[in-house]
């Protein structure tokens, strides 16, 4: 299945790669892929191809976000 194919699908999907998320949250693709592990970052993978989904992704950071000064 080819990219297109899976946007398609996806039915309003926003899907990226792990190197996307990364730059989204200004951090290592290292980061992303242990947050995948750990179970924090939702994501879908059809044979070796792995797509996140931002709106999802930022959902799931959120729970983790630090209350700020102004918050």
């Amino acid at each position: 299945m080819n990219e297109t194919a899976m946007a398609n699908n996806g039915a309003g999907k926003n899907w990226k790669t792990k190197q996307d998320i990364a730059c989204h949250f200004k951090c290592n693709i290292r980061t992303v892929t242990k947050l995948m592990r750990r179970g924090i970052l939702p994501y879908v993978k059809i044979g070796r191809l792995v797509r996140l989904d931002l709106d999802e992704c930022d959902r799931a950071m959120e729970k983790y976000r630090s209350k700020g000064l102004f918050d």
